[in-house]
């Protein structure tokens, strides 16, 4: 099941997309719809509070209610929004073969990780906005896993079980700034520097994670193209190791790292413009689009 948060006639909430979000003749079910209450149980129309409630169960007791034809409206009748902002996303470097063979690194011996700030997130269609002082900027597709319960010292084995959807996120990153700085803290964390969405994909529709074509493009034309079985540490992997350093709560987001062919790795280097549009697709969780245009002045 998709789940997706939109706008519409002022009010923002969850629905359920059929379709993946490329067609404006796509169609969503609005569960803040009176006749999608049974299928709520008390639950409030948020994808927030699905998740908080247990997104796997709700899922279930969704398809079992049915998705109304009264609750349906067009997607080109709504503006969609990041499918939730989430509590914490944690980031990882340095984790697709690739990549690291395209730098010529060798695979760190543990995850490499970084917080990306909620501050950041931005949905569907929503801009990229470029400081023009801070210098060269990246694209980076990567897959997100959405923790749907309680993960505390959990094994690999049983990793995936916490795992209750997945995304798109696209880590926009100021890579001459995090040079400069030593650093990801600034470069990674400017506002809508972490394009989220465009629906949250349940686990069970994804199935194996580990066999997802990413690409992205920049004006149609494709930059990144790579597969997640080339993940140093894998979602499994991920889940288990920072449940052993925390626990991970409801909606707390992981997101996996980035395949070869980022902007500074190119020649020349294919930094961000404004005036062009970035397509970000994961096989089965659709494309999030968003274009850049040029932001305020960043300082320092």
């Amino acid at each position: 099941m998709r789940f997706v948060t939109f706008r519409h006639e002022g009010v923002a909430r969850a629905g359920v997309l059929q379709g993946d979000g490329s067609s404006a003749a796509d169609i969503l079910c609005d569960l803040a719809h009176p006749s999608m209450a049974g299928a709520l149980g008390g639950v409030a129309p948020t994808v927030a509070g699905l998740i908080a409630a247990g997104l796997p169960d709700r899922a279930a007791a969704i398809a079992a209610h049915g998705l109304r034809d009264e609750a349906a409206l067009w997607l080109s009748d709504v503006e969609l929004l990041a499918p939730f902002i989430p509590p914490r996303i944690y980031a990882l470097a340095f984790n697709y073969k690739d990549a690291l063979a395209e730098r010529g690194m060798t695979a760190p011996e543990a995850p490499v990780l970084f917080m990306k700030q909620p501050s950041s997130v931005v949905g569907q269609g929503a801009p990229i906005l470029l400081p023009p002082d801070i210098g060269g900027c990246t694209y980076e597709v990567e897959i997100a896993a959405v923790i749907g319960r309680r993960a505390e010292r959990v094994s690999r084995e049983d990793a995936l079980s916490y795992v209750a959807a997945y995304t798109i996120f696209n880590d926009i990153s100021a890579s001459e700034m995090i040079k400069r700085d030593g650093g990801f803290v600034r470069g990674k964390n400017l506002p809508t520097f972490g394009p989220l969405g465009p629906f949250l994909a349940t686990a069970d529709e994804v199935g194996n994670p580990h066999g997802l074509a990413l690409t992205l493009a920049v004006d149609g034309v494709v930059l990144q193209d790579g597969v997640s079985s080339n993940l140093v540490f894998d979602v499994a992997d991920l889940v288990s190791y920072l449940s052993h350093r925390e626990a991970l709560e409801p909606g707390d987001v992981i997101a996996t790292g980035t395949p070869a062919g980022v902007a500074g790795m190119r020649t020349p280097p294919a930094w961000l413009k404004p005036g062009t549009v970035v397509r970000a697709s994961v096989q089965g969780l659709g494309a999030l689009v968003n274009p850049i245009e040029e932001g305020a002045h960043h300082g320092p």
